[in-house]
């Protein structure tokens, strides 16, 4: 996956402290074959593993406010996922001294499943993050605003702490919550019998324990945990492990919505029982029933249409070791979930020349404008509706001949797709071969002159940094 700056190193971080960045894959999995758990489980087993916590009382009256869909018997819901290395002190609230002392939420993600259920996006917020987290609540007083690390909210006040943070920042509100113990994360892949995960080249690192070969390996237990946390593949930095961690998200939920895994009973058994134990969420998603009526709702969303992504972001110019949000580009991503709109949107169709979609962007096309219909500043006026248009115009100059009716491109050999664009461009104005222009295109405006219409070029490269659940797992680095 490309990246658009060189991300942060975070090697000199404790290795205690890295997280790993699964929980999405449990809960995804959880709410996709949790639909079928009914026939296999006792009620009250499962109902009993899932620890609830009331966040409300430390989120205040000052929320934003949610988008509803009159016109829809469901509505869309935001559920902010967060991983935490304990579960202590969780029966007595989150905002305790003994619930959060030492733990750490590095990973926390935004699932957004829109009222029509036909979709889902995954938004990764980077732990390293710097964000102004608001005044938090705690058991023992109130936690000043301030700025720093995103993760710290979890440390200060626990999940209502993180939801308030990401409510301030996105003006997203967030209807669910879920926490994942990482302690009970062997234990979900191990019950799914292993994830298939893949490396560009073999990795053999002492510390974590990873030790696989280059390509397509079958992890599990301390090898699987090993794997998401490991920093020695890739740049070595949290950005590039977040992607890493997405693939194998999407292997997860392949795993568990596999055939073998839905109709193997023993297999079916002790995922969900795995996954229920790592549960800690708000009193409304613990119900077990609710759960599965969500499981309903989502478990036919097709892979291809499972999302990933991390929120835009950009090097912290005053610490290389942090990033910050790409604000233009995050407040569009919010925006669009709040008023529940496809994200990214949707592109317009290419504009198609001769049959086929037009690929050259206008911005790497010069183009040298002649005048040839006799009319004074033609050419001129044309040259501004180009450059208006994005094409790059490097020259004004008079025809051969001031008799053209018709409005021509000219071109060189090897210019033919930049011709397409510019074709598009002047209603499929006539083009004709001319030697010696190398990449420049030549128009020759006409009496006829079309003016610039809009069109629409593909897009050859992605690198919005996003990824689907179908995507293949060795295309992360």
């Amino acid at each position: 996956m490309t990246l658009p700056d060189s991300p942060p190193s975070r090697a000199h971080r404790h290795p205690l402290l890295r997280r790993i960045s699964i929980v999405i894959a449990v809960v995804m999995s959880v709410l996709l074959i949790g639909g079928v758990a009914a026939g296999y489980f006792i009620y009250q087993h499962l109902q009993s593993n899932i620890t609830a916590y009331d966040p409300t009382p430390a989120l205040g009256t000052d929320r934003p406010t949610k988008v509803v869909h009159t016109e829809s018997e469901q509505q869309p819901l935001n559920i902010l996922v967060m991983g935490s290395d304990t579960r202590a002190g969780q029966g007595v609230g989150f905002g305790s001294a003994d619930a959060i002392t030492g733990a750490r939420s590095d990973t926390t993600l935004l699932l957004h499943l829109p009222a029509s259920r036909d979709h889902a996006l995954v938004v990764s917020i980077p732990r390293d993050t710097i964000v102004d987290i608001p005044d938090c609540k705690t058991d023992t007083g109130t936690y000043p605003a301030h700025t720093e690390r995103f993760n710290a909210a979890f440390s200060i006040g626990g999940p209502a702490c993180t939801i308030k943070t990401v409510e301030s920042l996105t003006n997203v509100f967030i209807d669910h919550f879920v926490v994942v113990d990482f302690r009970g994360f062997e234990d979900v892949i191990s019950a799914l019998g292993g994830i298939d995960v893949c490396l560009p080249e073999a990795v053999n690192e002492p510390k974590s324990g990873l030790d696989l070969p280059a390509g397509v390996s079958t992890v599990t237990g301390e090898q699987a945990l090993a794997y998401v946390r490991v920093r020695a593949i890739g740049n070595g930095s949290d950005i590039s492990r977040i992607d890493r961690q997405q693939a194998f998200m999407s292997s997860v939920i392949d795993k568990a919505r596999s055939t073998g895994t839905l109709l193997n009973p023993i297999k079916l058994v002790r995922f969900l029982d795995a996954a229920t134990k790592s549960l800690t969420t708000d009193p409304a998603l613990a119900n077990l029933n609710e759960l599965r009526k969500l499981a309903q709702e989502v478990q036919s969303i097709p892979p291809k249409d499972i999302t990933f992504m991390t929120t835009p972001w950009l090097v912290n110019p005053d610490d290389p070791n942090t990033v910050v949000w790409n604000t233009p580009k995050t407040n569009k991503l919010w925006r669009a979930i709040r008023n529940d709109q496809p994200y990214p949107p949707e592109p317009p169709k290419p504009t198609e020349i001769d049959g086929s979609p037009i690929t050259v962007p206008a911005a790497s096309i010069p183009v040298r404008v002649l005048n040839g219909s006799g009319v004074d500043g033609a050419a001129t006026d044309a040259a501004a509706e180009l450059s208006a248009a994005g094409f790059n115009v490097v020259g004004i100059d008079t025809a051969d001949s001031q008799d053209f009716l018709s409005t021509v491109i000219r071109y060189d050999v090897g210019s033919e797709d930049s011709a397409r664009t510019l074709a598009a461009a002047l209603d499929d104005a006539g083009r004709v071969k001319h030697s010696g222009l190398g990449t420049t295109l030549e128009v020759v405006v006409g009496k006829d002159w079309p003016g610039v219409s809009d069109f629409v070029v593909k897009r050859t490269n992605d690198s919005t940094g996003i990824r689907t659940a179908d995507q293949n797992i060795c295309s992360v680095e």
